[in-house]
């Protein structure tokens, strides 16, 4: 392991230079959770999402789970189901103000069939990613290709391509740069992902976010569980 540090949008970061995990940004508004408590936070920061009517979809703290990770797991009961977290649609974060988003992730079992999952940032939550108004995120949908997605409301980018397949069980570290709302960057263990797209998401460019967990499915008995380590995002205060 070695440190490195860069300076980019006012904010100097310290990052390892091997896996590319953001180890100290420091950043005006800067939060981070790393699940290693007995429980997580659903009094004062995350919603858990948790939609199924005979499966199994609530989001659980993986017992003596290295680093500490949580789950958020579909089954394969034959239904409509949805796991994951979310600040409740209480939206504190800035598009224009530096913003990035950061998390080490792994697909512990890769989606299938009609399960999709997304994480990064976005507006208020819906059962159907597709149907989100705001989001700028990354997702796998049936399978572990990883895509890249923006959208503003206005202007929309589906499924651009990272040139990234996942395996199950596999972590990786994701990030979302905001500091040039015109031109936000996609990075998956250090590298540019879906460079040949300008993610614009700037029609409103005081658009207000939250971190965005979503692991789902509209029918059928598709699988998927997505375990996430950590999670940083941080921002300058204007």
């Amino acid at each position: 392991m070695s440190t490195k540090a860069q300076y980019r949008g006012g904010v100097a970061t310290f990052y390892d230079g091997t896996s590319f995990e953001s180890v100290k940004p420091l950043a005006p508004i800067l939060f981070e959770e790393d699940f290693l408590g007995k429980a997580f936070n659903v009094t004062h920061w995350w919603t858990a999402i948790d939609v199924s009517s005979a499966g199994l979809t609530t989001p659980v703290l993986l017992t003596d789970g290295a680093n500490g990770l949580i789950s958020l797991p579909l089954d394969v009961t034959s239904e409509a189901q949805e796991s994951g977290l979310t600040w409740g649609d209480h939206r504190p974060l800035v598009l224009n103000r530096g913003l990035v988003f950061e998390c080490r992730l792994a697909l512990i079992t890769l989606p299938t069939l009609l399960s999709e999952a997304v994480w990064g940032l976005a507006g208020d939550k819906n059962a159907v990613a597709d149907t989100v108004a705001e989001g700028i995120w990354f997702k796998a949908d049936g399978d572990g290709v990883i895509v890249a997605e923006s959208d503003d409301a206005t202007t929309n980018n589906d499924d651009k391509a990272t040139g990234i397949t996942v395996v199950a069980g596999a972590y990786h570290i994701y990030r979302i740069d905001c500091t040039v709302p015109t031109d936000i960057k996609f990075y998956i263990d250090g590298a540019r992902v879906a460079e040949a797209t300008t993610f614009s998401a700037n029609a409103v460019p005081t658009l207000a976010l939250q971190p965005y967990f979503h692991n789902a499915k509209a029918s059928g008995a598709g699988l998927g569980d997505v375990g996430v380590d950590y999670v940083r995002v941080w921002q300058n205060r204007a």
